[in-house]
């Protein structure tokens, strides 16, 4: 792996980038894993669940599953199945960190394909880069700022911005579980009113 002059070759910095992403998202991030999610408001809300739904094998807890080639999935632990993705409109809440656009680098590659992401500005530990939602045509004031951490290719910070204005930001934290490198802390802050959501990463099943 090596790095280009980033200012100077403007057509071949987001191909080298992903290469970057998916070289090293193959030596840190298993192909699948799934990890215990602890949070205030998951805590909550499980408290409220229903006894006919549990299954008696241990207290309700969510989870994060992750596979390459398909993202993540919010997962509740210990209810009967068709109640496992009672949690799933929380997925695109917790995609906010970014986690899964180097982890699974398919998802990095669309936004590239699509022209839906542009090389943004470099600091001393971070390339950052901008992104707008593929499934849209436009590329307007709605966008997301991620901080690539160049020597791990993983994404420490996001911030959104609605109308040009940042409303929300991730800030990842990651550490080594044997030979991968996975977050461990992700804090959701709302901008509006300086809100945080923190979501603690514990227990990491590694599924190869």
């Amino acid at each position: 792996m090596f790095f280009l002059g980033w200012q100077a070759f403007p057509d071949m910095r987001l191909t080298q980038i992903y290469k970057n992403i998916d070289e090293m998202s193959g030596k840190l991030t298993p192909q699948s894993y799934k990890v215990r999610v602890e949070n205030s408001k998951f805590e909550e809300a499980l408290l409220e669940l229903p006894d006919d739904i549990l299954t008696g094998e241990g207290k309700p807890y969510v989870s994060i599953h992750f596979r390459k080639g398909e993202g993540v999935r919010i997962v509740i632990e210990n209810v009967l199945s068709e109640y496992a993705s009672l949690f799933s409109y929380i997925e695109d809440y917790v995609k906010f960190s970014g986690i899964s656009k180097v982890q699974n680098p398919a998802e990095f590659k669309e936004i590239i394909d699509k022209g839906k992401v542009d090389f943004y500005s470099e600091e001393k530990d971070s390339l950052i880069v901008r992104a707008w939602d593929p499934e849209k045509e436009e590329k307007d004031d709605n966008y997301a700022l991620f901080y690539l951490d160049k020597k791990n290719w993983v994404i420490k910070r996001a911030v959104y911005y609605v109308d040009g204005t940042a409303f929300i930001e991730a800030e990842n934290s990651y550490k080594k579980f044997g030979q991968y490198y996975l977050p461990f802390k992700i804090v959701l802050t709302s901008l509006n009113d300086n809100s945080q959501d923190i979501f603690n990463l514990k227990e990491y099943v590694f599924c190869d």
